[in-house]
């Protein structure tokens, strides 16, 4: 299962950078975009940002299913 975090983690760095990901995660979808528009200005491409947040869905579903 580690495995898929990291494919999973891997995988939202492609789309933003390295530390992007720290900076969203426990945000809401609107405050995620948001901030991630702050970060890389207003040129972002929202079809990216909606598999980007995809990514961040199912990160958030890994580490829920880990903490049971």
């Amino acid at each position: 299962m580690k495995d898929q975090l990291e494919e999973l983690v891997d995988a939202a760095h492609d789309l933003y950078s390295e530390n992007s990901i720290y900076e969203v995660m426990d945000l809401d979808r609107s405050a995620a975009i948001a901030r991630v528009v702050e970060m890389y200005g207003g040129s972002v491409d929202l079809g990216r940002m909606e598999w980007y947040y995809a990514v961040l869905d199912q990160i958030r579903k890994w580490r829920e299913s880990t903490a049971l």
